[in-house]
């Protein structure tokens, strides 16, 4: 049997009991909330790693042709009547180890009527290249010279190169080699015959629109006897993205001559140039 001391103090211990968990019950509410985890870092760009995603820029040799074309005219009426057209042609192709060049002086020129003062030369070359310095080239030319009385003269050769110099805006190249040859004077027979040869080509950017360009051809002993030499050089300039204005000189040498002809003949003449 429960005493009475006993029955008195079991309702106060509840009550105690009670008490305490109500008075823990506000801390546990007022526990402050735990704060969010931080948020991941957004991807990183590393510009190494994008430069090396893309594909590289490489400048690749253009495989078009370009360069530029000429045409020009001279006209003379009283005591003596003459006519002079001309027409150049300055053209090059380059693609990885190999270049195309194209180069044509035609000056078309009567007297009276009656003489021929015809003037062409013309040459196309292939070029291959050998390491960075030399090339290996085959090439074909023509002539005509109606003051030399030259009806006609065609070559086919080849041989060796070296770039000696090249920049952005100068270049220059040295060459030799053989060649077949063959020449038709006027009134005579054929000569043909192997001919050895040296020559230069020179090319100069003077500005953004305007070059020089040089080009000689030494036979040292052509197949009608004697050295010979053709010289030209020419000096052209935009006027815009299109046309421009062009001063061109054509020298030519031989030793040995016909007739009356000189050893040396210049021309110089202009023309109107359109750019491709």
């Amino acid at each position: 049997m429960s005493s009475p001391l006993y029955r008195n103090i079991l309702p106060l211990l509840c009550l105690l009991a009670s008490t305490g968990v109500l008075a823990q019950a506000p801390e546990e509410a007022e526990s402050p909330t735990p704060a969010p985890p931080p948020p991941l870092p957004s991807q990183v760009k590393d510009p190494l790693f994008n430069n090396l995603a893309r594909a590289p820029e490489i400048d690749a040799p253009s495989d078009k042709w370009n360069g530029s074309f000429g045409l020009g005219i001279t006209l003379q009426q009283g005591s003596t009547n003459s006519s002079q057209g001309s027409m150049t042609l300055d053209a090059v192709r380059t693609t990885a180890n190999r270049r195309l060049l194209a180069n044509v002086i035609a000056v078309r020129g009567t007297e009276n009527g009656e003489r021929d003062t015809d003037n062409i030369n013309a040459d196309f070359r292939s070029e291959r290249s050998f390491g960075q310095d030399m090339f290996g080239y085959l090439a074909l030319g023509a002539e005509r010279d109606g003051v030399q009385e030259l009806q006609s003269r065609g070559s086919a050769g080849g041989g060796l190169g070296s770039h000696l110099f090249a920049s952005d805006t100068l270049s220059f190249n040295a060459y030799t080699g053989i060649a077949y040859s063959e020449e038709r004077y006027r009134g005579e027979e054929a000569s043909r015959g192997i001919e050895g040869l040296l020559g230069s080509e020179l090319r100069y950017d003077i500005s953004e629109h305007s070059r020089f360009t040089h080009r000689l051809v030494v036979y040292p002993d052509s197949v009608s006897g004697g050295t010979r030499f053709a010289m030209q050089g020419a000096l052209s300039t935009r006027i815009n993205s299109t046309l421009g204005l062009q001063v061109a000189m054509l020298q030519k040498y031989r030793e040995k001559v016909r007739g009356d002809a000189t050893n040396l003949d210049t021309i110089v003449f202009t023309g109107i140039t359109a750019g491709f």
